[in-house]
């Protein structure tokens, strides 16, 4: 199980890094999944989209690098993500963690090699 980001399908402003970090920890996810399957190991991941309260990735230069990305102020941020989404609601942690029980708890248990966006729908992250 790995948690990645919409980062790792959509290419952001001032975000070469950590996106390329992502992408390739979505393709070695895959890689995994290939490799281990006939030895019935899954591997999946689920690939949010920013989760700032409660998140120590959101505190100091981080948010203020995304701020500045995209002219907004840092108190912006929260509303910024969520007005970007289909759903046009803010994430939290208990979405992404109800998201990887699916995967672990058994529910999913003939999965592998997937991604689950749990990102309140951003269309340019749909897998195609």
């Amino acid at each position: 199980m790995n948690i990645a980001s919409k980062n790792g399908l959509v290419a952001g402003p001032n975000n070469v890094a950590y996106g390329t970090a992502k992408a390739a920890q979505l393709h070695m996810s895959r890689l995994l999944a290939a490799e281990l399957g006939p030895d019935k190991i899954r591997v999946n991941t689920v690939n949010p989209d920013a989760v700032l309260r409660g998140s120590k990735i959101w505190e100091g230069a981080w948010a203020q690098g995304r701020a500045k990305a995209y002219g907004i102020s840092v108190e912006e941020l929260p509303q910024h993500y969520a007005k970007r989404t289909l759903l046009g609601e803010e994430l939290l942690a208990e979405d992404i963690a109800k998201a990887v029980r699916v995967f672990v708890d058994g529910s999913l248990s003939k999965s592998t090699g997937n991604v689950l966006n749990v990102d309140g729908g951003v269309a340019m992250a749909f897998v195609r």
